[in-house]
C-alpha cells in the first residue's frame, strides 16, 4: 500500500483534496468515484508515511466545537478556543489550518473535506447538512456521538480477544521451557548412567532439540504467512473468494455480518438523521464495508431506490441478510423515521455481536486451559515416567 494525494470534486461541485491509502493511482481514482467523487489529480506522497491522529483527537474536537457553537460563538473563534487547547502538535496544526480556512471565507464542510484522512469520509457531508439547515451544533455533537460508538465497539472486539490471546501465549511459552529446558535435564541423568532414556521422554526430548536448533523457523513461517496472506488479500479476485467463503460458513457468516450490519447501520442512521441524502448516505454507508461480497450486495440498492422503491423491499428479498432488517426498516419507513430505525437496528445488531463474542470467548477459555493442561501434564508423566525409571537402573 502506498499513500496519494488527491484532488476531487464531487456532484455539487465542491472540490476536494485530501490524502488516501491505496495500491495505485488508478486504485486510488478508483476509491475516490466509488465515493462519488470525481478525480481531478491523484499523486503519490513521498517520504515517510503520513502521521495519523489518533481517533479520539478528533471526537473530542467535534464535541468541543458542538458545546462552543451550541453557546452563541461563531465558528472562528471556536476554532480558535480549541486550537490553543490542542495537546497533540499535528491535530493542533491541522485546527489552525482550518481556522485559516474559515477566516479566508471558506465554510467549516468544505474546510473539513480538505482533511478527510484525519476527519473521515462523513464529517464533511454531514456538517454540509448541518449548515445548510442550521443545526450544525446538533449535527455535530452527533458526529462525535457516532465516532464514539463506532470506536467503543471496535475497542469491545478487542478487548474481548485479549485475555485468550494472553492464555495461549503463556501456556505456549511454558510448553516450550519444558522442552526445551526441563525435560533435557532429566534426559542427561539417563545418559550419565548410560540408561536408556523412556519413550515418551525421548520422544519430547527430541521435539525439544528440535525446537531449540530450528524453532527460530516458526517466526519466520508465520512472518511470511501473514505478509504474504496480506498481500494475496489485496488482489481483488482473492478477496472476493475469501469473503464469499465467510459469508458461506455459518459460524463466521454470524459474526462478518452482524459486524458489517452494525457500522452500516450507524453510519447511514447518522447521515439520514443529519439531513444527507438517502442517495449519497447509502454512498457513504457503503464504503464502511469492508466484505466485498455484502458491498457488492448493496449495489443494486442504488437502482431500487431511484425507481421509488422501498429499502425494506430490497433488504426483506435478499436471502444475504436478516429478516429482522427488511422487517424493523418497514416499520420505520411508515412511521416516517427511517434514520432512527436504522440505528436501532446498528445498537441491535452490536449486542447480538457481542453477545455471541462473549459466549465464544467463555467457552474458548475451557478449551485452551483444558487442552494445553492436557499436553502439559503429559509432559509432566513424561518427566515422572523417567524418575521412576531410575529405580529399575542395573548397576
Amino acid at each position: 500500500m502506498a499513500y496519494f494525494q488527491y484532488q476531487a470534486r464531487d456532484l455539487q461541485g465542491q472540490t476536494h483534496r485530501g490524502v488516501m491509502e491505496a495500491l495505485s493511482e488508478s486504485d486510488a481514482a478508483r476509491k475516490l468515484k466509488s465515493g462519488r467523487l470525481y478525480p481531478l489529480k491523484v499523486k503519490a506522497v513521498r517520504g515517510s508515511r503520513p502521521r495519523r491522529v489518533p481517533e479520539e483527537h478528533v471526537i473530542r474536537f467535534f464535541f468541543d466545537l458542538s458545546d462552543l457553537l451550541s453557546a452563541g460563538l461563531p465558528v472562528d473563534r471556536a476554532l480558535a478556543l480549541i486550537s490553543t487547547n490542542q495537546t497533540h502538535k499535528v491535530f493542533q496544526k491541522v485546527v489552525r489550518d482550518l481556522l485559516e480556512e474559515v477566516q479566508g471565507g471558506s465554510d467549516l464542510s468544505g474546510a473539513i473535506g480538505r482533511y478527510r484522512d484525519v476527519f473521515g469520509d462523513l464529517s464533511d457531508h454531514m456538517i454540509r447538512a448541518g449548515e445548510a439547515s442550521g443545526t450544525l451544533g446538533p449535527i455535530l455533537k452527533r458526529l462525535a456521538q457516532y465516532l464514539e460508538q463506532r470506536r467503543v465497539f471496535r475497542q469491545s472486539l478487542v478487548s474481548s480477544m485479549i485475555y485468550p490471546i494472553i492464555l495461549f501465549s503463556i501456556s505456549i511459552v511454558s510448553m516450550v521451557i519444558l522442552l526445551v529446558y526441563v525435560i533435557p535435564k532429566f534426559a542427561q541423568i539417563f545418559r550419565d548412567l548410560n540408561q536408556e532414556v523412556p519413550l515418551l521422554t525421548n520422544i519430547l526430548l527430541q521435539l525439544g532439540v528440535f525446537l531449540k536448533e530450528y524453532g527460530w523457523i516458526f517466526p519466520v513461517l508465520l512472518g511470511v504467512f501473514y505478509w504474504g496472506g496480506r498481500y494475496l488479500y489485496r488482489q481483488p479476485s482473492v478477496r472476493r473468494g475469501i469473503d464469499r467463503l465467510l459469508i458461506k460458513i455459518p459460524f463466521t457468516r454470524y459474526l462478518v455480518l452482524h459486524g458489517e450490519l452494525t457500522r452500516f447501520c450507524r453510519t447511514l442512521g447518522t447521515m439520514l438523521q443529519s439531513g444527507v441524502p438517502l442517495l449519497k448516505a447509502l454512498s457513504l454507508g457503503e464504503q464502511v464495508l469492508m466484505n466485498s461480497v455484502l458491498k457488492e450486495a448493496m449495489v443494486p440498492l442504488h437502482r431500487e431506490i431511484k425507481a421509488g422503491r422501498s429499502m425494506s423491499n430490497y433488504f426483506r428479498s435478499q436471502q444475504t441478510f436478516p429478516p429482522r432488517m427488511g422487517t424493523m426498516l418497514r416499520i420505520s419507513e411508515e412511521q416516517g423515521s427511517l434514520g432512527d430505525g436504522l440505528l436501532g437496528l446498528g445498537d441491535h445488531f452490536e449486542r447480538e455481536l457481542q453477545r455471541s463474542l462473549q459466549r465464544m470467548m467463555a467457552l474458548m477459555e475451557p478449551v485452551v486451559i483444558i487442552t494445553t493442561g492436557l499436553i502439559i501434564a503429559i509432559m509432566v508423566m513424561s518427566m515422572f515416567t523417567a524418575i521412576f525409571g531410575i529405580n529399575e537402573i542395573q548397576f
